[in-house]
């Protein structure tokens, strides 16, 4: 499926070299100043939560996901040195592929996190990465904070710089999140501002990730993930040992802007850098599902609660989307399971019917239900081109309800719930954390784990900061 031209990205000028900030250097400066000691709390409070919903999504999809444990199985074949946890059993390898198996894992039961104004998945695109390096190095929970807090930046800021043009032809995930992963490395690394330039470089030449898994669904989508944190980690380890890379690979008249977006707005990178925090504007996934259909999920519940609404009193559901949305998640007739994550029909079909779209509902007797199917055939999909003026800094959504007894229902919103401009408390995304991580580990261990990650400033030695999942359990169940 073609993802249609919305480019209207506030900001955005052609790309010239000419007017071009020295961009590479200045994250590296960045990077390489980042200090815990001088991090604002809701910064560090950002990264524990990012910490927490990560580990979490990873655990449980490492061991629940076909993908997850094709991952897994690749890197234990390896029989790498013995550096960070593999999730999935509990076992360890090396970095590199502890990086790659648990990052794909983290992407695989759509419940990762996501920033919305550079359209990137960044916790699945930069911590796999970080967590390994962080355990392979055996440094303390401060370091790890000061890592995941750079990462983050970096990857957001060159992703909001070209978000809706990239993300036309491009998964920025697996594209831009290779920067944050290399930052993240490099930083842990203790890299000098000269070797986190040519960590960034062989970086931004790794980055890709393409958009045709999506006309069946196919499995490279998490791929993406993996590699950008594999890809991550091997650019900051031949930094280290005097691998160059190209000092300007952002800006640069055959670098990464240059190659992968026609337009660029350079202050997002450069706009308060080292004073304000993207780790701040992370959002967290409520959903299991693609983000692109969670406004339309939390409108849809809102109507079907607030007026009890039946799947029999339906006639019809119309969901106006932008038409970047639309694109991607208008599908009538899905052809797996995981192709349903990307189906605004099922997503809607399942808020009505069940009142929730959790893991639960990615299956396939869900998909099979006739009940399921006779909803989705009730529910059109409008590309809606005024909606596309704010998007990605919005992700407005329309749904219109008819009843048959000639009732229409309308809700609209422009951000889900769980987006920092729309946030939830904490406490909801630990709750996320420890039923998730109670699909692979005793009630109390996780909930052992998720305080452990809360408080991961006190952690002394991060190879020892999740013993809880180096425990293989005896059976794994998926819980509602």
């Amino acid at each position: 499926m073609a993802i249609a031209s919305t480019v209207q990205q506030p900001g955005l000028a052609p790309f010239d070299a000419r007017c071009a900030p020295e961009a590479t250097r200045l994250l590296a400066e960045y990077v390489a100043g980042v200090s815990y000691a001088r991090l604002p709390p809701d910064a560090i409070g950002a990264a524990k939560v990012a910490l927490v919903d990560w580990v979490a999504v990873a655990a449980a999809g490492s061991r629940i996901t076909h993908q997850g444990k094709v991952a897994a199985a690749l890197a234990r074949a390896e029989a790498a040195r013995d550096e960070a946890t593999l999730f999935n059993d509990g076992g360890a390898t090396s970095a590199t592929w502890a990086a790659f198996a648990n990052a794909i894992a983290s992407h695989a039961i759509e419940l990762d996190d996501i920033h919305l104004p550079s359209i990137i998945h960044g916790g699945v695109a930069m911590m796999g990465a970080a967590v390994a390096m962080a355990q392979k190095l055996r440094v303390d929970g401060r370091r790890l904070i000061e890592a995941v807090v750079a990462g983050f930046d970096v990857q957001y800021r060159i992703g909001e710089a070209i978000a809706a043009p990239h993300y036309e032809r491009y998964h920025s995930t697996g594209t831009v999140g290779t920067f944050g992963a290399a930052a993240a490395c490099a930083k842990l690394l203790n890299l000098d501002v000269r070797q986190i330039r040519w960590a960034l470089g062989n970086a931004g030449s790794q980055a890709a990730g393409l958009w045709q898994y999506l006309k069946v669904g196919d499995d490279t989508k998490v791929l993406h993930a993996g590699k950008a944190c594999m890809n991550g980690v091997l650019a900051a380890s031949l930094a280290q040992r005097g691998f160059t890379g190209s000092i300007d690979i952002i800006e640069g008249s055959r670098g990464f802007v240059a190659t992968m977006s026609p337009a660029v707005d350079w202050g997002r990178i450069t706009d308060r850098l080292g004073v304000y925090f993207k780790v701040t504007e992370n959002g967290y996934k409520i959903h299991a599902c693609c983000r692109h259909g969670h406004v339309t999920i939390d409108e849809t519940l809102r109507m079907t609660l607030a007026y009890d609404l039946r799947p029999e009193q339906i006639r019809q559901v119309v969901v106006k989307l932008t038409t970047n949305s639309a694109g991607t998640i208008d599908d009538p007739d899905p052809a797996s399971e995981y192709k349903a994550k990307f189906s605004v029909q099922f997503m809607v079909a399942n808020a009505i019917a069940h009142r929730r779209v959790g893991l639960e509902a990615f299956t396939r007797e869900r998909l099979a239900d006739p009940g399921i199917r006779a909803l989705m055939s009730k529910v059109r999909v409008v590309a809606e081109p005024h909606f596309d003026a704010g998007f990605p800094d919005k992700w407005t959504a329309e749904v219109s309800i008819e009843t048959e007894d000639g009732a229409r229902h309308i809700g609209r919103a422009d951000m889900p719930r769980g987006e920092w401009v729309n946030p939830v408390p904490a406490s909801v995304i630990e709750d996320k954390a420890r039923d998730l991580l109670k699909l692979v580990v005793a009630p109390e261990a996780a909930a052992a784990l998720v305080r452990r990650m809360m408080g991961v400033e006190k952690v002394t030695d991060a190879r020892s900061m999740l013993p809880e999942l180096e425990v293989t359990p005896a059976r794994v169940r998926l819980g509602t």
